[in-house]
């Protein structure tokens, strides 16, 4: 009898394990596939550029976000997102564009995205220039709440990276020195993400508050060449002399960049700013000088009109600089 009931009992035990493996191979994947959300890589803000300017186009490539997953059965680190192409960074005033989709640990915490600017052109009054990109892998740390939603979310970089004339009206060349920052956006009644590459949408107050776009509290905050504003709000604040006048306030926070300072950090209770200066004249470099600024610290170069000085640090931890406009600058003819 034992020898019957194992030949009986040997056949199902077989097609249980079969039965079992069969799940593992075709339901599984849905199920792990179920535990992941969507992500839209997304771009805003322009940049600031020469006076002139009708495009700066980036290409762009290898896109990836850091994730830290919600728990230990799902995998932590760089996830890739697809998507490449070229961008028009002039065309995303107040709105955003996706560059770029991953597929993410549902619940994640997202704290890096990067990508990499592989050329950039740049249209001056009908004229195409090359401009040179030292440094063409972008690092962005996500700022606030990092969370993203169970469902989808997207990642919205605040990309504003300084465009500088470095030659005169007879050899001109141009340099971009990067500067971004970034957020987690999660769908709600005013907010929707869209994930399909090239697909834009308008920027609400709400995220612009965030960002920090024409509020006086953020990275999107910029000074133009030749004392033009790039997109943001800003207020006329007095006269100087003939040669020099006080032209625009621009108030930054952390992730903020003014001319060729980027800030780091606001200390009220000193009344200092820190933060990174990049210089630009002679030989433009891509790697910031930690530098702290003090009251009447300026920055910038007067040759280029993208001088600005700090005149005052807030109790909501962002600093206010006021343009320095120099009608007497040989703009075009800083040194090369």
């Amino acid at each position: 009898m034992s020898g019957k009931a194992g030949n009986v009992i040997l056949p199902i035990i077989v097609i249980i394990l079969a039965v079992v493996v069969a799940y593992l191979v075709i339901a599984q994947p849905q199920i792990f596939a179920s535990k992941q959300s969507a992500l839209a890589i997304q771009l805003t803000d322009p940049p600031t550029v020469p006076q002139g300017t009708q495009q700066l186009l980036v290409a762009y490539s290898s896109v990836e976000v850091h994730a830290e997953a919600a728990n230990s059965m799902n995998q932590s680190g760089w996830v890739s997102a697809t998507g490449s192409g070229t961008i028009n960074l002039l065309a995303l005033t107040n709105v955003s564009q996706t560059i770029a989709n991953a597929r993410v640990a549902a619940n994640s915490t997202i704290n890096l995205v990067r990508f990499n600017v592989t050329s950039a052109k740049i249209m001056i009054n009908g004229t195409i220039y090359n401009v040179t990109v030292p440094n063409g892998q972008i690092n962005v740390a996500i700022t606030g709440d990092q969370k993203m939603n169970s469902s989808s979310s997207g990642v919205l970089i605040d990309f504003h990276p300084m465009v500088n004339s470095h030659g005169g009206a007879n050899a001109a060349a141009y340099m971009m020195v990067p500067a971004a920052s970034a957020i987690v956006v999660n769908p709600n009644a005013s907010v929707s993400i869209d994930t399909n590459v090239g697909s834009t949408a308008q920027i609400g107050a709400g995220l612009r508050l965030r960002l920090g776009l024409g509020t006086g509290t953020g990275g999107g905050v910029c000074i133009g060449v030749n004392g033009q504003s790039c997109g943001s709000a800003t207020t006329t604040v007095g006269q100087g002399s003939n040669s020099s006048e006080m032209g625009r306030e621009v108030t930054v926070g952390a992730g903020g960049r003014i001319s060729n300072f980027v800030v780091q950090g606001v200390d009220y209770s000193n009344g200092t700013v820190d933060g990174l200066l990049y210089t630009m004249y002679p030989v433009a470099s891509d790697v910031g000088v930690n530098t702290t600024l003090h009251i009447n610290g300026k920055v910038g170069y007067r040759c280029d009109n993208t001088q600005a000085i700090l005149t005052s640090v807030n109790a909501n931890n962002t600093a206010t600089f006021t343009t320095i406009v120099n009608s007497s600058a040989n703009v075009g003819g800083c040194p090369i």
